[in-house]
């Protein structure tokens, strides 16, 4: 499992660049599905891009002879949820030279404005992740191809960046040189972009090849993994913060004759923003970012509750008598 974090600074010569590079405000959600019997030949695919209806309409399958694969994929960027399951199957077949791939992609493109009583506030990002896995492991035997592989992914991340006026800006100092020795003194900056970002992949890849005969890529394995991710920043108020979201999920095997993976990330994933109490923000695309939803108690769990409150009554009623 990789989590990754970065921040940095970077510098803005003059406000004519800013200008030139307007906020994006969009969300695209994409899946496609691979079936290459290669030996025989019958090869099909099927994949879309939508940008609006956010769900892959059930789940969508191709199958190619004993070669299958499929996704079934949906989200809310309103809410800020993704939702998906990737398999690919390959079964009988007489050569390693087949292929089954499929994947569902969201990449949400915000910008937020944060408002309340002061002039910063902190800013906390949360990414959560539930994702099961199954079908990894790979033996060796002799190549035929350049590569063959079985590969799982599930990855999420978010990156963040705005821009603050530099204090000491001083519209009379200029920048010397050009190219790689361009030097731009601290006074001649208008503003200083500030960058962070957090990411988590969950990753694994089996390969023939190596002193072993098969080598592997990655630190996840069947199984359950969930977690969360958290980005806190502060941030000044009434700035545009842009924000760009990414969600992935695939399942691919490689010039195999028996294979079959699942990446099952339907329990997840959950964007959520949070903010100091008198602070809140407005989106671009009018997303809310809620997070994980609340719980809701199983039922065995509300009529317990219930006959709990129903004994209670009775007891106050006899005191009250």
């Amino acid at each position: 499992m990789r989590t990754t974090h970065f921040i940095t600074a970077t510098l803005v010569a003059t406000a004519t660049f800013l200008a030139s590079a307007p906020a994006r405000a969009e969300a695209v959600f994409s899946w496609g599905v691979t079936a290459e019997e290669n030996t025989t030949g019958v090869r099909n695919y099927l994949d879309g891009f939508e940008d609006g209806s956010f769900t892959s309409g059930g789940v969508q399958s191709v199958t190619s002879g004993g070669v299958n694969a499929t996704v079934n994929a949906w989200a809310d960027p309103v809410a800020g949820m993704f939702k998906s399951v990737t398999t690919a199957q390959i079964a009988g077949g007489t050569a390693p030279s087949n292929i089954a791939e499929s994947y569902a992609r969201l990449d949400i493109y915000d910008t937020v404005n944060v408002s309340g009583p002061g002039s910063t506030a902190n800013l906390t990002i949360t990414l959560d992740y539930d994702t099961v896995f199954a079908g990894l492991g790979l033996s060796p035997f002799p190549k035929t191809e350049p590569w063959h592989f079985m590969q799982v992914d599930s990855s999420r991340g978010v990156w963040v960046d705005y821009k603050t006026a530099n204090p000491a800006f001083d519209p009379s100092a200029a920048c010397t040189g050009s190219g790689e020795s361009l030097f731009c003194p601290n006074e001649a900056i208008e503003f200083f972009t500030i960058n962070d970002s957090v990411s988590k992949d969950l990753f694994r890849e089996w390969a023939i090849g190596g002193p072993a005969g098969v080598y592997g890529n990655g630190d996840v394995n069947d199984g359950r993994y969930t977690g969360q991710v958290t980005l806190s920043m502060l941030v000044p108020t009434n700035v545009d913060i842009n924000l760009n979201f990414q969600f992935h999920t695939n399942a691919r095997c490689f010039n195999l004759a028996d294979c079959a993976l699942s990446a099952d990330a339907s329990h997840s994933d959950y964007m959520g923003i949070a903010l100091d109490s008198g602070y809140s923000f407005t989106s671009a695309n009018g997303y809310q970012y809620l997070g994980v939803p609340a719980a809701i108690p199983e039922p065995s769990t509300v009529l317990l509750m219930l006959a709990g409150l129903v004994a209670m009554g009775g007891v106050v009623r006899r005191r009250a008598a």
